[in-house]
């Protein structure tokens, strides 16, 4: 009688469990590390999945492409641009504006009426959390002291870790530089970020690509990589079985792909 409750406690928990997963929208979102060169289409994939998008910009001018190729969508509403492009080593401020914005929109759900987030880029978001680190601590000289590595790491893992868990595809962008690779002591393009989190932070993610171009009829062609391709380390889990070593740079194509669904939001702005 007593094991016969035990494993009817144990079946309802399992059950519970099994629920809970199915009834979880983000099972079919993206965490997405877009990776790649200058100028090889990153922040032009952030607009190619579900809409509408919202996009956190710390590159200066870094939108000007998605004005430039999405004018309709901006002026629909369907993408919001926020721009953190004022940051002043000195005197900086655009980590703090960022950092109060992203703890409202966590704190009210805001980011789960969007298909898409996406922070724009890594590089720039280090640069404007280092700065206000190296303000804090009162380094006078900007030069972060070995104990202040620590909270930048803790603080950028914890970034991505909260945008992933909302319900919506999540990409953070980022850029590359050729390195030796301690293993091999071939040269390979690694991620741009301090040492300590070269590692930590690709496993955070289910998607790595990196966009990278060549040339073609119509000049400078898009290209992305979903697996290890030359110098290049990229990896998908939820494409692993059905994306091709080189995709065109096209979420929305690569959803369908993986089963995961292609509709939209809806718009949080009402036609007239």
């Amino acid at each position: 009688m007593v094991q016969d409750k035990k494993l009817e406690k144990a079946q309802k928990r399992a059950m519970d469990i099994r629920q809970m997963y199915q009834d979880d929208n983000r099972a079919e979102t993206l965490s997405i590390l877009a990776m790649g060169l200058f100028g090889t289409g990153k922040t032009r994939l952030c607009a190619s999945g579900r809409l509408p998008l919202l996009i956190d910009s710390f590159d200066p001018k870094g939108t000007i492409v998605l004005e430039q190729v999405y004018k309709q969508e901006i002026k629909d509403g369907l993408i919001l641009i926020r721009t953190f492009w004022s940051e002043n080593s000195k005197r900086p401020t655009e980590y703090v504006k960022w950092e109060k914005q992203f703890e409202d929109d966590i704190r009210t759900g805001f980011l789960d009426n969007f298909g898409t987030y996406a922070i724009d880029s890594l590089s720039t978001l280090l640069d404007a959390l280092s700065n206000r680190v190296s303000n804090i601590k009162g380094r006078e000289d900007g030069t972060l002291a070995i104990q202040d590595y620590k909270i930048i790491y803790n603080t950028i893992k914890d970034i991505i870790k909260v945008a992933s868990s909302q319900d919506c595809d999540f990409i953070l962008t980022a850029h590359l530089a050729d390195e030796v690779d301690e293993v091999t002591g071939r040269v390979m393009s690694q991620l741009s970020v301090y040492k300590g989190l070269k590692a930590s932070i690709p496993i955070l993610f289910t998607e790595k690509y990196v966009l990278m171009n060549k040339p073609g009829p119509g000049g400078v062609e898009h290209q992305l990589l979903t697996q290890d391709y030359k110098t290049f380390r990229a990896s998908t889990q939820v494409g692993a079985n059905t994306f091709k070593q080189i995709e065109e740079p096209d979420l929305t194509t690569l959803r369908k792909k993986a089963g995961f669904p292609t509709e939209h939001k809806p718009s949080l702005f009402t036609s007239n």
